[in-house]
């Protein structure tokens, strides 16, 4: 199956097993980087209200950005600006299907952490529930590679590395 058909089952039946293989789809693309910065790359354009420059540079990430929630509310945010209202809405509806592609998939404690496919990503969930992270450590055990931030809060929230093990949870 080619990346769009992948990404139109998982979109249409948005199952584990559908999100499993467009994860392994997403990874193996080229233009995948689990350390890539969508934000710190876009801002500079943003500021500059250079915003079909923001969809060009997006795209050029694709498929590797996708399912980043932050690539796809940049999307939106972007063509929303350039007026066209329908890219814009397509866009918030990926941002908001990357991110329950990230809480469906766990809690965020040691025992269902949150998958991740880039590191942005894991900030992006905390933004989400309105904390910061005080502190961060990485842990690989037997069950995988996890990166473990302290809140503000004082509580602690674990994301699977999926670019370490495979997008079903067994290690490499």
């Amino acid at each position: 199956m080619s990346f769009p058909d992948i990404m139109e089952a998982y979109a249409l039946d948005p199952t584990a097993e559908n999100l499993i293989e467009l994860h392994r789809a997403i990874m193996a693309a080229p233009s995948y980087d689990p350390m890539v910065m969508i934000a710190g790359s876009v801002a500079p354009l943003a500021k500059a209200g250079e915003h079909q420059a923001i969809v060009d540079e997006l795209w050029r990430k694709m498929p590797g950005a996708c399912l980043s929630p932050t690539a796809h509310m940049h999307l939106s945010l972007a063509y929303a600006n350039l007026g066209d209202e329908q890219a814009a809405q397509r866009e918030r509806k990926f941002a908001m299907l990357a991110m329950n592609s990230i809480r469906d998939g766990g809690d965020g404690t040691q025992e269902h952490p949150f998958p991740v496919l880039r590191i942005e990503d894991e900030y992006t969930v905390i933004d989400a529930v309105k904390q910061q992270s005080t502190g961060q450590r990485q842990i690989s055990d037997d069950s995988g590679h996890f990166d473990v931030h302290t809140l503000e809060d004082g509580s602690e929230m674990w994301f699977r590395l999926l670019w370490r093990g495979s997008p079903d949870g067994t290690v490499r």
